[in-house]
């Protein structure tokens, strides 16, 4: 693996978060990764002004991978009470199965447990996607069996099937 520094994420990185978030999850060039849901949205996965929103956002945080001063991957973190969300997790196609995606989820973990003081990290994951839920337990995290209709989270793009659902994870941090 690369020198990799974990850093966190100011407004002037915002840009260039979107580009990488995009580029992992939507359109062709995410074809080339495993972490794709082109077969399942379209449009955009996030916007510049709502990385601005999260980076400016009180109980939220931003993880950035950086090596040579380029940012090759990302995860948003968000404290809800005891809990931590974990979202938005990407690492950029041309350096996906180097372990970065492993790194930051450790380091989200870390910075949840010892900065937001949570004691369990969540996350949802559209439930059609079986290899990424698959990553996910081998990482320690658990269903909890509870689904949300996908429909109530039309920020996250434009459908192409009208039977998508999110599932929840869960691991304890203690």
């Amino acid at each position: 693996m690369k020198n990799i520094i974990i850093n966190s994420a100011f407004p002037g990185h915002a840009w260039e978060i979107s580009r990488l978030v995009n580029s992992v999850y939507r359109g062709e060039n995410s074809k080339k990764g495993w972490t794709t849901e082109a077969e399942l949205l379209g449009g955009i996965r996030i916007t510049v002004n709502k990385i601005l929103e999260l980076i400016g956002k009180r109980n939220n945080e931003i993880l950035l991978a950086v090596t040579d001063d380029k940012i090759i991957g990302c995860v948003h973190l968000e404290k809800i009470n005891n809990k931590c969300h974990l979202g938005m997790l990407s690492v950029d196609v041309n350096y996906q199965k180097e372990g970065i995606g492993k790194l930051l989820m450790g380091e989200s973990e870390n910075y949840a447990k010892e900065v937001f003081e949570c004691s369990e990290m969540e996350m949802k994951v559209i439930g059609q996607r079986k290899e990424l839920i698959e990553y996910y337990i081998r990482q320690g995290y658990t269903l909890t069996g509870e689904k949300e209709n996908f429909s109530l989270n039309a920020h996250f793009g434009a459908p192409k099937r009208n039977d998508l659902y999110f599932e929840f994870l869960v691991k304890s941090l203690l």
